[in-house]
């Protein structure tokens, strides 16, 4: 029998991403300038997540276009300092064991941890998604979700597209997707960290990269801190898939542990974030950036019996 927060996982519907309303955009640096800057949104060549020497940022932009699970990989490189320096201040992190989950390409946690004391424990990349799958097919590249094999980008040198989001769009794609099902073409694994990341990784071996859905308990040794950053939003998911979440959070930490929420919203403030420590069956607040995370209320009001009540209703 599923547990209370893998029923509520299973029910998750993310709302996706809200500013992307029209699933085709044109390829920067394709167009001429005066076009692209009459259409506006144009976005970073997907190509890029294929190079190994990418730098972070473009590769950062170009995992950007990835919709995986409801959500898009949206980050980029020094970020999160001012969110990061609550956990520094406040946590003693010498010898402690961070989890950082919904980490995306891997760019911030690598932010993060060039600045942990030299004795740190361990330190674990954690995401749902850590790959997806491509093929080539007639000059375009494919990607498709490791979950379903349903194609969630199709680009080629000049735009690209989210079939899955448009009846338009899929069926515009479908003679590629023909000819790549019939051609049996072999398709490639494309990591989603960015090359600095899996070079980290490879060099330090308290670093790792694990699969792990924020729904479900962290079924490892309790870390000492859990990192969350962008992905529990409202955007995303509705307040009592939040709370499933945080439960799940709240068990897979030891009572004193500490959970770092970070949000970056799509607003002209800084990104936000909150310090909480497990206080038994509950978080309580250790400290605040100057504008406060938007499931500030949620994580301070969990009541993890309520929480199950909840879900458990039909």
């Amino acid at each position: 029998m599923s547990t209370p927060s893998e029923q509520v996982a299973k029910r998750a519907v993310p709302t996706g991403h809200p500013r992307l309303r029209f699933p085709v955009r044109p390829i920067m640096g394709r167009w001429p300038g005066w076009l692209e800057a009459l259409i506006g949104r144009v976005w970073t060549d997907p190509a890029a997540m294929f190079d190994p020497a990418a730098p972070d940022e473009v590769f950062a932009k170009a995992v950007g276009a990835v919709e995986l699970g409801g959500t898009f990989k949206i980050t980029q490189p020094d970020r999160h300092a001012a969110c990061d320096d609550l956990l520094l201040d406040h946590v003693p992190l010498a010898g402690a064991t961070i989890v950082d989950i919904g980490a995306s390409d891997g760019s911030t946690s690598v932010d993060l941890i060039a600045r942990l004391p030299a004795d740190f424990a361990a330190y674990v990349i954690a995401d749902r998604y850590l790959e997806v799958q491509a093929a080539h097919v007639g000059g375009c590249t494919l990607l498709f979700d490791p979950d379903d094999g349903r194609c969630i980008l199709a680009f080629g040198k000049r735009w690209l597209a989210w079939p899955h989001r448009s009846r338009a769009i899929r069926l515009a794609c479908s003679p590629l997707l023909v000819a790549e099902m019939v051609g049996r073409r072999q398709r490639a694994v494309v990591p989603l960290l960015n090359p600095r990341a899996r070079a980290l990784v490879a060099a330090d071996p308290r670093v790792t990269v694990r699969v792990h859905d924020v729904f479900r308990p962290w079924d490892g040794p309790r870390p000492d801190v859990i990192k969350v950053a962008n992905l529990l939003r409202r955007v995303y998911f509705g307040d009592d898939q939040i709370r499933a979440a945080l439960d799940a959070i709240r068990t897979s930490l030891p009572d004193g542990g500490h959970l770092l929420v970070v949000d970056n919203p799509y607003l002209p403030i800084d990104a936000r974030a909150g310090l909480y420590r497990r206080d038994g069956d509950r978080f309580a607040l250790v400290a605040l950036t100057a504008e406060v995370p938007e499931i500030n209320d949620l994580v301070l009001h969990h009541d993890p019996d309520a929480a199950v009540g909840r879900q458990e209703v039909p």
